[in-house]
């Protein structure tokens, strides 16, 4: 028996066909859409139990649906939002990028901005207009500090894959030109050796005043969190997904450094902690020791709550040390963020010899990059040729190190 009570190919050819179902009672009219060179049907109801209005409708909504594709649109529209949930349940399967890294930095700052601009719009409708209106939405709308052109164009990078996904869903015939805004070198903000002084100083001080304000562990995590960036130049998701598991040591020739092996953007990579920076994370295993009575999974991450789920951010923390240690938020012109202590790991590895290769290797990132936002720094090798100076007088160290804490 035919699920249809009465079907009519309007056309002809199969791409126009009106039908009613024989499981209603009283049916209306549906409508099944096919247009060359589109990826399925296009199914609505001509709301109508009049077969010419039916048909009238459907030839309509044909033509629109013709002129839409021939212009790079589809018949299967979804909506941005619907595209990025969609998105973001199929890239769960696949676990870490091409590269090797997390694609959560990645969803936050697609969900943060574009889903709040892009959400409701089809998504086969977003083109250059629309972007260009995003660009200019982003640049008043902003949880900090307003978004320089740079980070704009790492914004639309983000959001590109979404795009791509929905070419090959059928959403969408090609990802839509976007037309970033131009880039501009900017400086990364960083801290003063003085002010890095005051901040590990001033933290002891910070930590100690939470035991009678009840956040004694949100600070002690904040605080060995804070050394560890600034000593191993980590980006703030790679630190965050740290597990015990990916800690060894290795044996050099003035003795032990503390590597861990991260997933970031990059890929994955080791990274070799500066010496001492070890006594930071065996703080924090002995503290979730007293927690738990026994040593704390492997598998669990190194920088977790109470109940071993990780901590996200400490964004809030981290300001309000600086706060305490008098440490201003804003800098020529700029914000300092937690990041900013992987830009003073790197101008402070700089200054001090590091091989520019090496320091990338370290970091995730190319030689080119630390030319780029680094070039400025003058290491004390340059210098010694420059000014024939070596030692610090009085000293057995280079001018200008930088203590742990």
């Amino acid at each position: 028996m035919s699920k249809y009570a009465e079907q009519v190919d309007v056309k002809g050819d199969g791409r126009v066909v009106i039908y009613k179902r024989a499981d209603l009672k009283n049916p209306k009219w549906q409508v099944r859409i096919r247009v060359p060179n589109a990826t399925g049907y296009k199914i609505v109801s001509a709301k109508t139990d009049n077969q010419r209005e039916a048909e009238r409708f459907a030839l309509d909504l044909y033509e629109d649906l013709y002129l839409h594709v021939k212009s790079g649109g589809s018949i299967q529209s979804r909506t941005f939002k619907q595209v990025f949930e969609e998105w973001r349940k199929h890239i769960a399967t696949m676990g870490h990028t091409r590269q090797g890294g997390s694609w959560d930095a990645t969803i936050d700052r697609i969900e943060t901005y574009a889903v709040k601009f892009f959400g409701p719009m089809k998504i086969d409708t977003i083109g250059p207009r629309e972007f260009a209106d995003f660009w200019v939405w982003r640049k008043s709308n902003y949880n900090r500090s307003r978004p320089s052109n740079g980070t704009l164009r790492r914004e639309r990078t983000s959001i590109l894959p979404v795009f791509k996904f929905a070419v090959t869903r059928g959403y969408l015939q090609s990802v839509p030109e976007t037309d970033p805004p131009k880039a501009t070198l900017e400086r990364r903000p960083t801290f003063t050796q003085d002010e890095w002084r005051k901040i590990y100083t001033k933290a002891r001080d910070w930590v100690k005043e939470g035991e009678s304000l009840a956040t004694w562990r949100q600070r002690f995590m904040t605080q060995q969190y804070v050394l560890v960036l600034a000593n191993t130049g980590l980006r703030v998701g790679e630190l965050r997904g740290l597990r015990w598991s990916d800690l060894r040591t290795v044996q050099t020739n003035d003795g032990t450094r503390l590597v861990a092996e991260v997933r970031g953007k990059t890929g994955v990579r080791e990274v070799v902690f500066q010496d001492g920076a070890e006594n930071y994370i065996k703080r924090v295993y002995d503290q979730r020791m007293d927690e738990l009575g026994d040593p704390p999974p492997e598998d669990e991450v190194i920088f977790c709550h109470r109940d071993g789920s990780p901590i996200q951010t400490m964004k809030t923390a981290f300001y309000s040390l600086l706060k305490f240690a008098g440490v201003p938020i804003e800098r020529n012109g700029g914000s300092r963020t937690i990041y900013s202590l992987r830009h003073f790991y790197a101008t402070m590895r700089l200054s001090h010899d590091t091989s520019p290769f090496l320091l990338a290797k370290q970091m995730g990132t190319s030689v080119e990059m630390l030319e780029k936002f680094y070039g400025q720094t003058v290491s004390s090798e340059l210098a010694a040729q420059i000014t024939k100076a070596t030692r610090a007088k009085g000293s057995g160290k280079a001018a200008g190190a930088y203590p742990f804490e």
